[in-house]
């Protein structure tokens, strides 16, 4: 019995030694989705944080290089989206006038983010950092004014 005791606690500080590496968080400052591609140690992941979210990468320690790029996967959404709600407006004879507004809000909405989304299109941008084995790095996401994807690491 007390072998499986010790055996149990041998995992469970191995599992939490494992989960105290450094690691990079992004965040995502911006109201598209992006997808980020962190690369370290000659590992890559890639990471989706939702628009004003983050997720975070474990890593080795050393260097490590943080690239973004546009969600391409969101723009068939986005269109879809888009294409939906003006069938609704299409049909505007059968909604309530609350349901009206409703449409015609989703879709000036769904017409900026794709504004921004398309005006934030290039080669994406990247950053480079370093983190220690005791610490973590952070990379945070935003637009440039005329809409540009920078990321800077922190």
């Amino acid at each position: 019995m007390r072998r499986r005791i010790s055996l149990a606690v041998w995992i469970a500080l191995a599992m939490l030694i494992a989960g105290c590496g450094p690691s990079i968080t992004v965040n995502n400052k911006t109201r598209i989705p992006v997808r980020v591609i962190v690369n370290a140690a000659g590992r890559s992941e890639v990471l989706s944080p939702s628009p004003g979210e983050s997720s975070t990468a474990d890593v080795e320690p050393g260097a490590y290089r943080v690239t973004v790029i546009r969600d391409e996967e969101w723009i068939a959404y986005a269109k879809l989206t888009r294409q939906y709600l003006n069938d609704q407006l299409a049909n505007s004879d059968k909604l309530t006038g609350p349901q009206l507004l409703e449409v015609i809000r989703r879709l000036k909405d769904i017409a900026m983010q794709m504004q921004q989304f398309e005006q934030a299109a290039g080669a994406g941008a990247s950053c480079r950092g370093s983190v220690r084995e005791d610490g973590g790095g952070v990379a945070e996401i935003s637009l440039m004014a005329e809409g540009k994807l920078v990321v800077a690491c922190k």
